[in-house]
């Protein structure tokens, strides 16, 4: 196998259509593209679909088919309510 076939076909990557695969494994989520990274963002519902490792096994094989390196998951934070924790510091140099 060569270098760039293990890295994926860079010219394939398409976070729309993996998405599309995505929910028809019952997960609704937006995905963005961010070079090799297909980055999920799942609605509410979907969070616990994730959580199975069958499913997470099998994003992580669809993305890699559509040319992504790397899949993570933002999970969705409710902003709204007042008993939400504050985010992280994020230490800077």
């Amino acid at each position: 196998m060569s270098a760039d076939a293990e890295r994926g076909d860079r010219t394939a990557r398409n976070a729309t259509a993996l998405a599309r695969e995505i929910a028809a494994l019952g997960v609704r989520c937006a995905v963005e593209a961010r070079a090799g990274l297909a980055l999920l963002l799942p609605v509410a519902e979907s969070v616990a679909a994730l959580e199975v490792p069958a499913t997470r096994r099998t994003v992580v094989e669809l993305a890699r088919r559509f040319g992504f390196t790397h899949v993570a998951v933002e999970l969705p934070k409710d902003r709204r309510t007042s008993s939400a924790p504050a985010d992280a510091t994020v230490l800077r140099d």
